[in-house]
């Protein structure tokens, strides 16, 4: 261990204690988001499937136990609020706002708010803040609006970065804390050294790595507190933009300005016009629609490279964020709707479509009954079986993330069969109906298996199909304890369209949407906040008006008093 890091931990002791402390406290770290709700994860708990009306001021609850319960919606209502640890797309976007080193220096952090550092990752992340902190101090003009090597310089750099990696105003005692490592290092070799050991510090920092809900003075527990400025600041700027506050931001939330509903409203519409809004939908899309599962696709097909997952991967992403940059308002609708992908020449080969330009472009694939994001190649794909398709997969996904409905997994004492082996005139249709016979599987399966049916017209690489094993291909079926989408289909391409007109697809969209905002699936506290999203969301379907109406959720908003500690 060099001198830099020998003398950064012992300084940061306690800091890097902390970090410990904070991943073991259990409960103390939200879901995994943003990314919220594990993707396909339970949504339980916060009433209805759908959009559907409650009764003024009141909304109901569905328990656990399957029993309901009223809320009082009259007045505020908000869980307790933990630490979340940054993500890595967050951690990125936060070192490139603050110091511009980009190539992805939390490559190896892997999960999300939820991962509970242990001294593997304290121990990654100490390599990253050395890495970022020896390239920044070499580049320091491109960040830094002084380039003297004297006490001024040192105290502008450490009054404009301390406060934005730690997204509040430095206390007296932090602020000693940082110049006493950048003096360390001033003193050990030079100036350069002194901003290394500095920034060395500062990004192992918890108040750095998560965001932090710290205890207010006089707080008594089960007291409805309001998220105070900076923390507010935080929490919106992660929210929208997947990085730290800038400094209109920080500016507002020294004001006070962000309690006013019309100022925090000014602020909304500038942050969802600003382009670094593309990160935000950017980091609440690969979380729906579990784009990190990529890594971990393979499949029976000798041009399924590693670089057509690669190109899945983006023409997936682009073709929900595209919806964004438009000339006409994004709406929920589009992304459930219509035959238009961003594919780039590899895929457009792939799947015997015209053109070879590198660049992703829309594509039609009209003649494949195609229904938007629910049928693009890559989801096709990913829900797949090495050598065929997996409408068990397709259906829990229907189910999970679309309909927001919480599936157990199968009982632990019950064995499994097998499915039939892939054989020529025996559809994928007609081997899981043999598997699913038995009375224990066909009470789950009547849920899982019509809407993995629905998509049997798309094979394990997502290439259209009408005939699986020789046998054409038969998509009917009947939705059960679906909401609107209850009852018989003739064909997939029919559910389809349901699914993009139903009221409780966009309702769970929204639910979607508020859990990958607050980190974390939506509770029972979150109930009211979660009926009134969905009431203002599912009439219109307004994409940017939704992430300004979870903005001004009490749910976002205030959090729940624990007492002291």
């Amino acid at each position: 261990m060099n001198a830099r890091n020998h003398f950064v931990r012992i300084a940061l002791s306690p800091a890097v204690a902390a970090l410990l402390c904070l991943a073991a406290c259990q409960g103390q770290v939200g879901g995994s988001g943003p990314g919220a709700a594990p993707p396909g994860g339970s949504t339980g708990g916060v009433g209805a499937t759908g959009g559907g009306a409650s009764t003024a001021g009141s909304t109901s609850i569905i328990g656990t136990g399957g029993g309901t319960a009223t809320v009082d919606c009259a007045a505020p209502h908000a869980p307790a609020l933990h630490a979340r640890l940054l993500t890595p797309s967050q951690y990125d976007n936060t070192v490139t706002d603050l110091v511009k080193v980009g190539g992805d220096p939390s490559k190896d952090f892997g999960g999300g708010a939820a991962t509970q550092l242990d001294d593997l990752g304290v121990e990654l992340r100490a390599n990253a803040a050395a890495s970022i902190a020896h390239q920044a101090a070499l580049s320091l003009s491109q960040w830094s609006a002084c380039a003297a090597t004297d006490a001024t310089c040192e105290q502008q750099i450490i009054d404009k970065i301390g406060p934005e990696a730690y997204r509040h105003p430095l206390a007296a005692a932090e602020r000693q804390e940082l110049q006493t490592l950048f003096d360390a290092g001033v003193k050990e070799k030079d100036f350069a050294t002194g901003v290394e050991w500095f920034l060395t510090g500062v990004l192992q920092s918890p108040d750095f790595l998560y965001q932090l809900s710290k205890l207010q003075a006089g707080e008594q527990a089960g007291q409805l507190v309001a998220i105070p400025p900076y923390e507010l600041a935080s929490r919106l700027s992660y929210f929208i933009w997947d990085s730290t506050p800038d400094d209109a931001l920080y500016a507002a939330a020294s004001t006070n300005d962000l309690s006013d509903a019309g100022k925090l409203g000014t602020q909304m519409d500038r942050m969802l016009k600003d382009s670094r809004f593309l990160r935000g939908i950017t980091g609440f899309y690969s979380s729906y629609l579990r784009l990190g599962s990529f890594r971990e696709v393979a499949r029976d097909d000798a041009g399924f490279s590693t670089d057509i997952v690669a190109a899945l991967r983006t023409s997936l992403l682009m073709s929900a964020t595209q919806l964004y940059q438009g000339s006409t308002p994004a709406n929920v609708a589009g992304l459930f709707s219509g035959s238009t992908y961003y594919l780039n020449g590899a895929l457009r080969s792939f799947y015997g479509l015209a053109g070879t330009d590198t660049a992703f472009t829309p594509a039609d694939m009209a003649s494949e009954e195609r229904h938007g994001i629910l049928t693009h190649p890559a989801l096709m794909a990913l829900l797949a079986r090495p050598d065929q398709s997996n409408p068990i997969s397709r259906g829990l996904f229907v189910r999970r993330t679309i309909l927001c409905q919480d599936l157990p997994p199968p009982p632990t004492n019950v064995v499994i069969p097998p499915l039939p082996p892939v054989a020529a005139g025996l559809s994928t249709r007609e081997r899981l109906d043999q598997h699913t016979k038995a009375p224990l599987c066909a009470s789950c399966h009547t849920l899982i298996d019509p809407p993995g049916f629905a998509l049997e017209n798309f094979d394990q690489v997502g290439r259209h199909r009408s005939v699986d094993s020789g046998i054409s291909t038969d998509t009917s079926g009947t939705m059960t304890t679906a909401g609107d989408l209850n009852g018989d289909f003739a064909k997939g391409s029919d559910l389809l369209t349901r699914i993009a007109q139903s009221q409780d697809v966009k309702g769970c969209f929204a639910q979607k949407y508020f859990e990958y905002a607050v980190s974390r699936v939506a509770a029972a506290d979150d109930a009211c906040s979660v009926d009134r999203l969905k009431k203002s969301f599912v009439p219109s379907g307004d994409l940017l008006a939704l992430v300004a109406s979870i903005a001004n959720t009490d749910s976002f908003r205030f959090r729940k008093s624990e007492g002291a500690l």
